[in-house]
């Protein structure tokens, strides 16, 4: 399949991004990170969500030679907070101890949870703390995920143009909402997808409407 370009963010990436997970298992769970690692790095994959588990994920982006792009999604709990300085401190530390467990300079994709609703000054301070890693090349490309309530999502939306990048999940309202807006606005659209090989996920692409499917692999 042909690399595609991610809306707006000029980045072309191959259309199957990858979501490592572990699974109950006689190995451990190091030794299952480094078989998929090692099938990942002789792959044509480009990116890898290491959300489910930084810490191990970061040791084989460390360990490894390799040229994956690593994805990050912020838990929905991390903006839980009550004060514009909190929400602030949160994000920071989220995403340096990320770049300390990959080892890197920059997360090359970093998605924003908007799933609950958010006090206007908690949202601007995350954005602030994230556009000033934007800047600072700690981040490369700044998106948001939504799992509920499209219209209030929409709404948030209108009002803070900061995004790059939109993921969502399997979920039909949100995205008969959401995919013809980022369409408008040339925000690259990154879907929630079961595992599917080449043939397929190319008629998958056509389908959704999607720049590109994160599948899990195991």
């Amino acid at each position: 399949m042909q690399r595609r370009l991610l809306g707006r963010t000029n980045r072309y990436t191959y259309p199957l991004w990858v979501r490592g997970l572990l699974q109950a298992s006689d190995r451990s769970a190091y030794q299952q990170a480094e078989s998929l690692f090692t099938r990942l790095v002789e792959s044509p994959y480009e990116v890898l969500d290491i959300t489910p588990a930084p810490a191990l994920w970061g040791q084989m982006l460390r360990q490894y030679p390799n040229r994956l792009q690593v994805a990050l999604f912020a838990p929905v709990s991390l903006l839980r907070v009550e004060h514009y300085s909190l929400a602030l401190y949160s994000v920071q530390a989220h995403l340096i101890e990320a770049l300390c467990a990959i080892g890197r300079e920059q997360v090359d994709y970093y998605f924003l949870d908007l799933s609950e609703p958010l006090s206007e000054s908690v949202l601007t301070a995350a954005l602030e703390a994230l556009e000033l890693a934007r800047q600072e090349r700690q981040i490369g490309a700044l998106g948001f995920k939504a799992r509920t309530d499209p219209m209030r999502v929409l709404s948030v939306w209108k009002t803070h143009d900061a995004f790059e990048l939109l993921y969502l999940p399997e979920n039909t309202e949100l995205r008969a909402v959401l995919i013809p807006e980022a369409r408008a606005r040339r925000v690259g659209i990154v879907l929630e997808h079961p595992p599917i090989e080449e043939p397929p996920a190319e008629a998958a692409l056509q389908q959704t409407g999607a720049d590109a499917l994160l599948i899990p692999i195991r």
